[in-house]
């Protein structure tokens, strides 16, 4: 299907496949642009050898791919204070920086990490200067480059600092780089409460350069296909349409074949 080619596809899809199966078979159902997912058994990308990296650049090339990275979730956390846990942060983002420019990404998405309380005002505070503080430092390492940083919103766990996207767009203000933006994922924000997609979205839209595209029905994080749940895409199009969104759109549905039934009913709607 030619539009699939304005659409990357995370490689979520096909966690159940080891990392090598799971992009071959990517690139073997017609996808050109990959989000590699850095969680679960997809982490291996970081250990690999320069040799293998050097493979999937490789092939990537022969198959015209357009590369882009999910950071690791897990043992990351951005907003932590000094310490171990915020060394081995910015030791994990750094490498994840480096595969990016080696394989000419477009863009490293990370999330913000966890505070004590991401309900209290003062804890969210010291957090976001915490994400700002490391911003600065992971955008000196891509600013030679064309890959840039998206902060992605998440769900509304109790710890977890970005679910607000006023702090997302406080950390973008406060680093001012070209190189840092948002990652916006339209599931999470429908998660918080009706209406708060759209409401988000037009909050940081002159920030987002990757929009993550999945449906829910505002219960849980369900990476349904669009469609089949209840946020109203019709609008969100709308709304991208309106600002002339020219960021990426990675579809992050959790089977393959939601992704393809996602982009044909975008297609649709548009």
């Amino acid at each position: 299907m030619k539009e699939q080619s304005a659409f990357a596809v995370s490689s979520y899809a096909l966690f159940d496949l080891p990392l090598r199966e799971a992009v071959a078979r990517l690139m073997d159902a017609g996808w050109t642009s990959i989000e590699i997912m850095c969680e679960a058994g997809h982490a291996e990308l970081l250990a690999w050898s320069r040799e293998q990296l050097a493979e999937l650049k490789k092939q990537g090339e022969e198959r015209g791919i357009t590369w882009s990275i999910h950071a690791p979730i897990s043992g990351c956390n951005l907003a932590a204070g000094t310490g171990p846990s915020r060394e081995k942060t910015l030791e994990t983002m750094k490498r994840c920086l480096a595969i990016a420019r080696f394989l000419d990404s477009t863009h490293v998405v990370m999330h913000a990490g966890e505070v004590a309380d991401a309900h209290d005002a003062d804890s969210r505070a010291r957090g976001v200067e915490h994400v700002s503080e490391a911003a600065r430092l992971l955008t000196a390492e891509v600013s030679d480059g064309r890959t840039t940083l998206a902060l992605e919103n998440v769900p509304p766990y109790p710890r977890v600092l970005g679910w607000n996207v006023d702090d997302l767009l406080a950390v973008c203000k406060a680093v001012d780089s070209a190189h840092l933006g948002i990652a916006y994922d339209v599931g999470h924000a429908h998660l918080i409460r009706p209406g708060y997609a759209l409401e988000a979205l037009e909050t940081v839209f002159p920030y987002v350069s990757v929009l993550h595209i999945s449906d829910n029905g505002g219960e849980t994080d369900e990476h349904l296909a669009v469609g089949e749940g209840t946020i109203p895409y019709a609008r969100v199009w709308s709304a991208l349409q309106a600002g002339s969104f020219a960021g990426s759109r990675v579809i992050e549905t959790k089977q393959l074949a939601c992704a393809r039934r996602s982009v044909e009913r975008i297609i649709a709607q548009l």
